[in-house]
């Protein structure tokens, strides 16, 4: 496992080819393995087997519209960070929504899950899910996942700043998506249907990191936000708010299109593994700031700053400053 996390792949590639491993290691009937977003915590870009469409909307409205146990969010926090939904609810999984609702729907009764995380921030999580034929997954499942926390956490954070093989394009301008109180597609413009392509081929109506999104929007006062890279390398901007007046049944707007610059600088910034020392001098140096004007306003000298910015070369694979803030950019 650890092997396949030093690979340098396309985070798809890399997920499937760690499931796939994993699944021997610790058979599953089906499984689901996303991408987080580390500041937001919402999961994105999804793998899996398995698994119907139908039940990304449920899955989705359970994980942020209804109280139960053993959420991603919490898993991405907690300093156990997998665990299964039997040990979660005592011995009595019928008390847990997910249980009742979601896993029906696969034709699962026992889920194990974790969350992937290194230096304090979740980039990805996993759910493996067996038929009522099996027994229940174990501790020691429960233990080979949390020491694979930290290496995987590393190997998603590094392929978090490698563009994927695919190079499809997508449109320039925003989708926009109406859905109803049941994550269901109302309308859309044309340029939504175009983003749904680039956001990943899936037999599901919308694809799974536009349900995360939404779902949680749709229980939110403010918008909620993810970013999500797309098949042409593309960082995207996923956004949610609840609608108010007019006709229904559109009950949450979405849209959809290219990331701010600043965005993308900020989740890179993490992905590349810098110190926070080195993101503040980063972010003097996309601000076209010399190192002796960066000395200053960090109170260092400027043989620190160009110490800070051998390492920030050395760490994101550029030979310049100008090469630097493309990279960071996405020039």
């Amino acid at each position: 496992m650890e092997a396949i996390c030093r690979l340098d792949l396309d985070s798809r590639i890399l997920r499937r080819r760690i499931a796939d491993r994993l699944t021997r290691l610790i058979p599953a009937d089906s499984y689901c393995f996303s991408t987080i977003d580390p500041m937001t915590l919402l999961t994105a870009d999804q793998v899996s087997a398995g698994l119907v469409p139908e039940a990304a909307a449920a899955a989705a409205h359970n994980e942020y519209l209804v109280d139960d146990v053993l959420k991603f969010a919490a898993l991405a926090r907690s300093e156990v960070s997998a665990g299964t939904l039997g040990a979660a609810t005592g011995g009595d999984p019928e008390s847990s929504h997910r249980y009742r609702t979601v896993l029906p729907m696969i034709d699962a009764r026992h889920e194990l899950r974790a969350g992937f995380v290194v230096d304090g921030r979740c980039w990805g999580v996993v759910a493996l899910f067996r038929g009522g034929r099996r027994p229940d997954f174990t501790p020691a499942d429960v233990g080979v996942l949390w020491r694979l926390s930290a290496p995987v956490g590393a190997a998603l954070r590094r392929a978090a700043h490698r563009a994927p093989d695919d190079t499809a394009a997508g449109p320039s301008e925003a989708g926009v998506l109406l859905l109803d109180q049941d994550l269901r597609l109302f309308s859309e413009n044309l340029a939504a249907k175009l983003w749904r392509d680039e956001l990943g081929p899936s037999q599901a109506e919308l694809p799974s990191a536009i349900l995360e999104v939404a779902a949680r929007g749709r229980g939110a006062e403010l918008p909620a936000y993810g970013r999500i890279r797309g098949r042409s390398g593309r960082w995207l901007s996923v956004q949610a708010s609840p609608l108010s007046g007019g006709p229904r049944p559109a009950a949450i707007a979405v849209t959809v299109h290219p990331a701010p610059a600043a965005d993308v600088a900020e989740i890179l910034l993490l992905a590349y593994g810098l110190t926070p020392r080195e993101r503040d001098v980063l972010a003097r140096v996309v601000a076209g700031l010399p190192s002796r004007t960066i000395a200053v306003e960090l109170h260092i000298t400027a043989a620190t700053v160009q110490d800070h910015l051998k390492s920030v070369f050395a760490k994101t694979g550029v030979r310049s400053r100008s090469e630097l803030v493309a990279t960071v950019l996405g020039l």
